[in-house]
């Protein structure tokens, strides 16, 4: 192998004083095939092996590094082998003589070997969707909160959907998506998922995934593909997976300080408007908002009807007119207590049916232990124990403006029975609200009405119809209280008298 300087010898030689290449060989000593490399390549000069050398030692153990590697491929990644630990089984276990260096540089080319790569993904309008969720730190209501944001994006024109939730259960995965669709203007045709309970329920060999009975609903109702990822394989929706560090490094930066979970979506909707006008599609010069528009035609249509997305828990109400649900409680109506009923719980609410008749509807807690209470559910039942009612929870925790406990103090100065009385006043509300009712009273206390019709009377001056005088009896029924049936006309039976060979019995 010759010296670099000889290499700049040969180099000038040639390309200085003209000299041939055979010329230099002659002189050198060299064999005409060096002029050329050396002429060729100014570099210092590399020895090549032609065959790797000899490795006795290291050959022997490379079959149980192999094992080892592969085994780690199902370890935690905090469990798997490090260089250090390898060398020091093989000491243990095998008695090896060799040096740690080498066992690393093994290691080193066995990892080099495996190290995969991957194919950039183009998609044809429609075609596509990659979902999946993250986590970012907001203010609400003056409360720092840990919201759970949920990102879908369309694989074509890159037009992403963000929204954030309280937890990532199945009602907000469902929310999030029909959301989505509805912002979009159209359904992808195939969505690529994580393996996520909210939609599979047991993963099985390659591809095949038992799916939860709900999320089966909801794509057929929807009708789109589910494709979901291999297990670890995040990579596989790689393009959801770097926008999601995107958004909280832009959309969650600093951190929202908001009134309401609705005013927090408000602004990452804007957001992802600005981010559609201010970005292009990879490897084109048209924004994401264009494509976008050039993609909407290519979406499945919207369904006519909306999919209730929620989660239905059957539940029984107890003598205290509770359900419970999730460790929290929710009132209902007394005429149902002992029923079994159908609890909907949506993200931030929830519904308590009866076959298909909402029978009562609450704000979601999220809390431990809380009973959530509607006054009105407990007023048939105060009416029967109106001794009860200054101490009922449900009376002491409604929040009910001043002017109501000053009414009920002046029924308890004029009234004999102010409580079953006052219970009464309560009822008007189903027929005007409770901001009416109050100035109602206030007008009540002002003329020195202390009686429920008299109350009523005002509300009618007030508004202008014919309110109802008595508490309404329990109903069971309640689908059928819109029927309404003619009185019967009792002179119809007259015109049987005007009938020849007709008798009347």
């Amino acid at each position: 192998m010759i010296s670099v300087v000889d290499k700049e010898i040969i180099r000038k030689l040639y390309n200085v004083q003209g000299k041939s290449i055979r010329w230099i060989a002659r002189e050198l000593g060299c064999a005409r095939q060096t002029v050329r490399k050396a002429i060729q390549d100014a570099e210092p000069p590399k020895y090549n092996l032609t065959k790797p050398r000899p490795k006795p030692v290291i050959g022997q153990i490379k079959a149980i590094l192999e094992q080892w590697m592969e085994e780690d491929k199902d370890s935690p990644l905090k469990q798997r082998h490090t260089g250090r630990r390898i060398y020091e089984r093989l000491v243990e276990e095998y008695d090896y003589q060799g040096s740690e260096s080498g066992i690393r540089r093994l290691l080193g080319q066995l990892r080099r070997k495996e190290k995969e790569t991957f194919v950039p993904l183009e998609f044809t309008p429609g075609s596509n969707a990659q979902c999946d969720w993250c986590e970012a730190t907001v203010v609400i209501a003056g409360a720092k909160t840990l919201a759970q944001v949920f990102l879908i994006r369309l694989g074509n024109s890159r037009m992403p959907f963000v929204m954030a939730f309280p937890h990532q259960r199945q009602e907000a995965f469902f929310e999030g998506m029909s959301q989505a669709f509805t912002f979009w203007g159209g359904v992808p045709h195939s969505i690529t998922f994580d393996n996520l309970k909210a939609a599979v329920f047991k993963v099985l060999e390659g591809k095949s995934r038992i799916e939860q009975n709900n999320f089966i609903s909801f794509r057929s109702h929807y009708l789109f593909e589910s494709r979901f990822c291999n297990p670890g394989r995040g990579n596989e929706k790689g393009g959801i997976e770097n926008f999601a560090g995107f958004v909280e490094r832009n959309f969650f930066t600093p951190i929202p300080e908001v009134g309401t979970w609705e005013e927090l979506n408000t602004c990452l909707v804007e957001k992802c408007l600005q981010y559609a006008k201010t970005h292009q599609v990879p490897g084109t010069k048209i924004t994401v908002e264009a494509a976008w528009q050039a993609e909407k035609g290519h979406l499945l249509p919207l369904p006519k009807k909306h999919f209730d997305c929620c989660r239905r828990v059957e539940v029984e109400a107890a003598k205290n007119q509770l359900v419970r649900f999730e460790n929290n409680f929710y009132s209902i109506p007394g005429a149902w207590v002992g029923q079994h009923l159908t609890l909907k719980a949506y993200v931030h609410q929830v519904e308590i049916c009866s076959n298909r008749l909402t029978i009562a509807s609450h704000r979601r807690s999220y809390a431990r232990g809380e009973e959530v209470y509607d006054l009105d559910h407990y007023l048939e039942t105060l009416y029967k124990k109106p001794g009860a009612l200054e101490d009922a929870r449900p009376f002491r925790r409604a929040k009910l403006p001043g002017i109501f406990q000053e009414y009920l103090t002046a029924l308890k100065e004029h009234h004999r029975q102010p409580g079953r009385e006052f219970v009464q006043v309560l009822m008007l509300h189903r027929e005007t609200g409770w901001d009416i009712l109050a100035g109602a009273l206030k007008e009540g206390l002002r003329q020195g009405i202390y009686q429920a019709v008299g109350i009523r009377q005002i509300l009618e001056n007030m508004t202008g119809k014919h309110l109802v005088a008595a508490p309404p009896a329990p109903c069971r029924h309640h689908h059928l209280a819109g029927y309404k049936i003619d009185r019967p006309r009792v002179e119809k039976f007259d015109q049987l008298l005007g009938l020849k060979g007709m008798m009347v019995h």
